[in-house]
């Protein structure tokens, strides 16, 4: 049996235990690409952009922007669809 997901720290914080946490980001990390990867093939042929300029616009929004992925997502994919980047 696995040990225990969570543990308690000295300050009464919860703290995913190892490989827990390990795993977690990894699997954030593996998703993230493949959610990328998903919309820039989507959009590439759909507009004037190249793969590289979506993933470099795409990295920079989600860098300079705190207002929400949801925003920051249609936001994106319909000023890509426009030529508005």
């Amino acid at each position: 049996m696995a040990g225990a997901v969570w543990r308690m720290t000295d300050e009464g914080e919860f703290e995913l235990n190892e490989p827990y946490a390990t795993q977690l980001t990894e699997a954030r990390v593996e998703s993230t690409r493949g959610w990328t990867a998903a919309l820039v093939a989507y959009l590439e042929p759909r507009c004037p952009y190249s793969a590289q300029e979506l993933v470099d616009e795409l990295l920079k929004r989600n860098e300079e922007r705190s207002d929400g992925k949801v925003v920051l997502f249609e936001e994106f994919v319909l000023e890509a669809l426009s030529g508005d980047l």
